[in-house]
């Protein structure tokens, strides 16, 4: 049989409560199942559908059908035959009236008849971005100063909060993309300076969307001071927004690590029993009214439609003056059944240490001790040694926790990669000035020798030229001379050279016996190749200008031929001299590399300084199919060392991200193109800069929470840590058998953080 454990007492059956948080936004619904057990809260389910068009469009009907299939979801995780009644509104802002900051009546009557269709008992309701707001500065410890921004599918909603208050809201369609949209929105703001924080919510893809707003370039005339820094809140950050502010308000602890305890907004102890003791008796019994976090729309456990609290001026800053109106109206319009009364449970919200007996008295055998007998039975002695050992093995197992145990945590961190383009200059005569993108390089020269040939491309007639024998006519008073080369034209307009000096005797006889012209017979040659002027016999020619001259082939002129040939064309030699340092490029580029150190890196330009020894085997208009070029190159370049490159990446991404930002080792990675020469010693060039950037993970601080936390505790804080891939827990020396717990003095827990 099962013996009773000693040590423990019987812990009495546990009752639980359960509530439902309900949320409306623009583009869905969500329910977050809570429960509530010893006045602790935990949310145990939850569960989110989006309506086919938007919340302000949807019809009654398809309203009620879409809550009652969120809610549904949700409760599956309740016990059978348990369903949630009690019910907590997360609504918008533009659902509550400025001025009476109560709901207005139109969304009254929608939310009212949901209610009655699903069974509601509502509790009270709550703007969700206030709550937000409420939950951040719970966290952060001061009020809220930022852009609250809530991205949707289809709609991006902005709240200007200053000082934990709205200034300004705004809200419009996606286009493009949600980072633009915010962008586009911004400008609409009239503050004169805007807070350089922006908070989005409700985002799916979180890293996703986190890194496409850290790469989106703002708006020059977006008044922030520096560019902004972007948080994204975890996904159902709101249910738990919610969630805190209706266990503040019911006098709940909340079970969740991540999640600041709701602090009570009740005078001290001590203090409030010196006020009553001084007081008179009557004014008593309103004392021990306690007001908690009025300011999230939220009361438990009274006739909220007829309540006035009265005001408690010893509470300084967190008290709140009296419920809020709206609240009361809400409440008792929506459901004219009072909700069923509790009792608001008070728990102190310090941080306590692990109770280490505990944790390992549930891991230990259940068993049960004889206990000493001082009656008639003194036969104790063997009980008393195993009650004794039991209690110095608990002992040493507490002390080894405490003093013994080492734990080492590893954070391998995924960096968040960004990139920029930018022109900069690689300058041979002046150093590095990052502030004007300019980088130091070294000038680097080597001569290559080469050759290299080519087809021709030059087109050229050859032939013979015609010859013949024609008859010239004098028919002058006077002799006539005809020199060598002199040239007659045939009829049919073709031209002819004399090939000697010849001389013409005049004209003879009278007028009345008839005149008789003189003649000379001389050779003739085409002065153009082409058997176009081989002649045929009695063509007439003209020689010059002179009229008293004419001239006769008696026979056919022949021997006229004609052909085309290629030959060397000065196209081709400029061709040459382009074409060879080209072909040489590689190898200087070799030869360049070479002249580099390992520590630099060569500039992708090369040019071209000189053409030197060039010889052609063929001269222009040389018949030829080839022609060749032989000469040395001599070419030009630059380098660069890497570091500088490498830190004028570093320089640049910090100055256009926030300082304080840690950079990858080795993320740094840089890509030159579109290189041109920009004079005789500059080159300008476009770098993509690429960088894996890391968050500044204070290790302190996470030592300070993992103190005396349980293994899997510890998982889940390091879950929330930004941009962590995964995590290893070691500890030294490791018990089997026994659970994990780390220790409670800090300088036993060591934090690295590496960078995948």
């Amino acid at each position: 049989m099962k013996l009773p454990n000693p040590f423990t007492k019987q812990k009495k059956e546990q009752t639980s409560e359960y509530f439902l948080a309900l949320l409306l936004t623009d583009e869905k619904a969500s329910a977050v199942i809570l429960q509530e057990q010893l006045g602790k809260v935990k949310i145990i389910s939850k569960h989110e559908e989006f309506f086919s068009s938007s919340l302000e469009a949807i019809d009654q009907e398809a309203f009620i059908t879409l809550i009652d299939k969120t809610v549904s979801k949700a409760e599956e995780v309740l016990p059978p035959k348990v369903e949630t009644h009690k019910t907590v509104f997360g609504v918008k802002e533009s659902w509550v009236d400025p001025d009476t900051k109560k709901i207005t009546k139109e969304y009254l009557t929608k939310l009212k008849k949901v209610c009655d269709a699903l069974d509601l008992t509502p509790i009270g309701f709550m703007v969700v971005t206030e709550a937000i707001s409420h939950l951040l500065q719970e966290e952060e410890g001061a009020p809220l100063s930022a852009i609250l921004a809530e991205v949707g599918h289809k709609t991006v909603a902005l709240a200007l909060y200053r000082g934990g208050k709205v200034v300004e809201r705004i809200d419009g369609p996606v286009e493009d993309s949600a980072a633009a949209t915010v962008d586009k929105l911004l400008r609409h703001f009239t503050v004169a300076v805007l807070p350089a924080r922006i908070i989005l919510f409700d985002a799916k893809d979180a890293e996703k969307l986190s890194q496409q707003f850290i790469g989106h370039q703002w708006s020059k005339s977006l008044p922030f001071l520096h560019v902004p820094q972007i948080t994204v809140l975890p996904e159902g950050y709101d249910g738990r927004a919610v969630t805190f502010g209706a266990a503040a308000q019911m006098g709940f602890d909340v079970l969740d690590e991540d999640m600041p305890q709701p602090k009570a907004l009740t005078l001290p102890t001590e203090e409030a029993d010196e006020k009553r003791n001084e007081e008179p008796q009557e004014t008593k019994k309103e004392e021990t009214s306690t007001i908690s976090a009025d300011n999230f729309g939220f009361v438990v456990d009274q006739d909220i439609a007829t309540m006035q609290p009265p005001v408690d001026e010893r509470v300084e800053e967190h008290a709140t003056e009296e419920i809020p109106s709206e609240v009361a109206d809400f409440a008792v319009n929506l459901h004219q059944e009072q909700p069923e009364s509790y009792e608001i449970k008070k728990h102190s919200s310090q941080k306590k240490m692990p109770n280490i007996f505990a944790l390992v008295s549930a891991h230990m055998p259940h068993m049960k001790l004889a206990l000493p007998s001082f009656g008639k039975n003194k036969n104790f002695v063997l009980p008393l040694i195993i009650l004794v050992v039991v209690l110095g093995l608990i002992g040493s197992i507490i002390f080894f926790y405490l003093y013994k145990v080492q734990a080492n945590v590893i954070l391998s961190v995924k960096p968040n990669i960004v990139t920029q383009d930018t022109n900069v200059v690689f300058s041979a005569t002046s150093p590095s000035d990052f502030s004007k993108n300019v980088i130091a390089a070294k000038s680097i020269t080597t001569t290559v020798d080469g050759d290299l040939s080519i087809d021709t491309t030059g087109k050229k007639d050859v032939g013979d030229k015609a010859k013949g024998t024609v008859t010239i006519y004098n028919n002058a008073e006077t002799s006539a001379k005809v020199e060598s080369g002199t040239t007659i034209k045939s009829s049919n307009g073709l031209l002819f050279l004399t090939d000697k000096d010849i001389s013409i005797a005049s004209a003879s006889g009278d007028i009345f016996s008839g005149t008789k012209p003189g003649t000379t017979q001389v050779a003739v040659t085409a002065k153009e190749i082409g058997t176009d002027s081989n002649l045929p016999s009695g063509t007439k020619f003209t020689i010059g200008s002179n009229s008293s001259l004419a001239a006769k082939n008696d026979s056919a002129f022949s021997g006229g031929t004609k052909k085309q040939v290629t030959v060397v064309s000065k196209n081709d030699i400029a061709k040459l001299k382009t074409d060879l340092p080209k072909s040489l490029e590689d190898k200087a580029r070799t030869a360049l590399s070479q002249k580099a150190t390992d520590s630099e890196t060569l500039l992708p330009l090369l040019t071209v300084a000189s053409l030197d020894k060039a010889k052609f085997d063929k001269n222009v208009d040389d018949e030829a199919k080839k022609v060749k070029l032989t000469a040395s190159v001599v070419f030009n370049s630059m380098s660069y060392q890497n570091d500088e490159l490498t830190n004028y990446g570093k320089s640049l991404i910090k100055s256009k991200y926030a300082q304080d930002i840690s950079i990858a080792d080795k993320s740094i990675k840089n890509t030159i193109k579109d290189t041109k020469q920009k004079n005789e010693n500059e080159v300008e060039t476009t770098v993509t800069i690429e960088a894996g950037l890391l968050p500044n993970i204070n290790t302190a601080d996470v030592i300070e929470k993992l103190q005396g936390k349980s293994l899997q505790q510890t998982q889940l804080i390091i879950k929330g840590l930004p941009q962590v891939a995964q995590s290893q827990i070691t500890f030294s020396p490791s018990l089997p058998f026994l659970p994990n717990i780390f220790p409670t003095l800090p300088k036993h827990i060591t934090v690295e953080v590496r960078s995948q």
